[in-house]
């Protein structure tokens, strides 16, 4: 059972652990810069992008003389390619490549899945209208979306940051109120 100084100290805590992590969200919109954000995102997208895209490599390698198989291949040679863009080539990427990437991710790739889908190519375009929509209104609003990023990340940080102070300074009244109470019927 804990001790009354130690609810106390732990309310304490609490608070400005709160404070200190909205302070660092406040002082990151302004310090950190929205293209530092996208190259080191773009990295990291990059990487998983490779590794995700390894083992469907050995499986259309492995089942190359069927026409999944070479789906397989061809889908994860190209998302390899697109990891390793990401990383070394992002300039060419998100202003040339990006809008043709998402055409093909999004809109013809699973064109082509409903065509292979033969018989069941109802189902097929059930599972994969969402995926054709997201991309046709990405590539219709890509511009304006990159315009607008640079203000709502900062934006966001601030929201959050000041959110994130709000609610500790809330919590700390709370747990006060509720720890002061407790005491005072003991």
């Amino acid at each position: 059972m804990p001790t009354k100084k130690n609810v106390l100290a732990n309310i304490i805590v609490s608070l400005i652990i709160g404070i200190i992590l909205g302070a660092v969200l406040i002082v990151l919109a302004s310090w950190l810069s929205f293209g530092d954000l996208l190259y080191w995102g773009l990295v990291i997208v990059g990487i998983i992008t490779i590794i995700s895209n390894v083992a469907p490599l050995i499986n259309g390698i492995m089942n190359i003389k069927t026409a999944q198989g070479i789906l397989d291949v061809v889908f994860a040679a190209l998302g390899i390619i697109l990891g390793i863009m990401l990383i070394f080539m992002q300039g060419t990427v998100l202003g040339q490549i990006l809008p043709i990437i998402l055409a093909v991710y999004l809109i013809i790739f699973p064109v082509i899945r409903i065509i292979l889908a033969k018989s069941a190519w109802k189902d097929q375009i059930k599972k994969e209208w969402v995926r054709i929509l997201i991309g046709v209104l990405i590539i219709a609003f890509l511009p304006a979306i990159f315009g607008a990023m640079s203000d709502i990340f900062t934006l966001v940080l601030l929201i959050a940051g000041w959110g994130v102070i709000g609610l500790s300074v809330l919590l700390f009244v709370l747990s006060l109120v509720s720890y002061l109470a407790g005491n005072k019927k003991a």
